[in-house]
């Protein structure tokens, strides 16, 4: 997978690029599609107060981008394992795996967003603490640092929300470790 960026809204880092979630979980949706995985499962009735649907199923298996804030991990691991332990059927499977797909902490990315390293502390943490009986399968996207790559450079209608894409082009992009000791990397577009 490409890597996907897009300019940042933040203040004091506007402009400079970021991840970009919409487009990484448009490249993930697609693929997964193609391999027979169905998108968008509806939530049954009697469980839609945890939200109207899971982003990915198959063969009883839930599979979860978590691109957004920090709390949806523990939102998504907590229905997931209600899902498991009720028996709740998802295109004709009870629910047996979770599958949660993040970034790692490298990335530059919106504030408060969940990446992988953190998703490793919390979900270590429960489990030692027996909070979750499902299992759980933790993925993590990483580049390598101090590479130059090709990427996926997006320009949505409104900074922010908008998922109607203005300019899509394929970039050179360099990814350069933190002079400062930081794990995140900075992206510079070469072309």
């Amino acid at each position: 997978m490409l890597l996907h960026i897009k300019p940042s809204d933040q203040a004091k880092i506007q402009g400079n690029p970021i991840f970009d979630p919409v487009g990484s979980n448009e490249h993930i949706k697609t693929a997964l599609v193609k391999l027979g995985w169905q998108s968008n499962i509806l939530i049954p009735p009697a469980y839609r107060f945890l939200g109207k649907d899971i982003d990915f199923g198959k063969a009883g298996i839930i599979l979860e981008s978590q691109f957004s804030n920090y709390p949806f991990l523990l939102n998504n691991v907590l229905r997931s394992e209600l899902f498991f332990k009720a028996g709740v059927n998802f295109v004709g499977h009870s629910t047996n795996l979770v599958v949660i797909i993040t970034k790692a902490q490298m990335f530059p990315a919106s504030n408060s967003t969940l990446y992988y390293e953190q998703a490793v502390e919390q979900l270590t943490a429960l489990i030692q603490h027996n909070v979750f009986d499902v299992p759980i399968r933790l993925v993590g996207l990483f580049e390598q640092p101090n590479t130059i790559i090709s990427a996926i450079s997006s320009v949505y209608e409104n900074t922010r929300y908008s998922r109607i894409i203005q300019k899509r082009t394929i970039c050179k992009c360099e990814v350069l470790t933190s002079i400062s000791g930081s794990k995140r990397c900075k992206f510079r577009i070469l072309e």
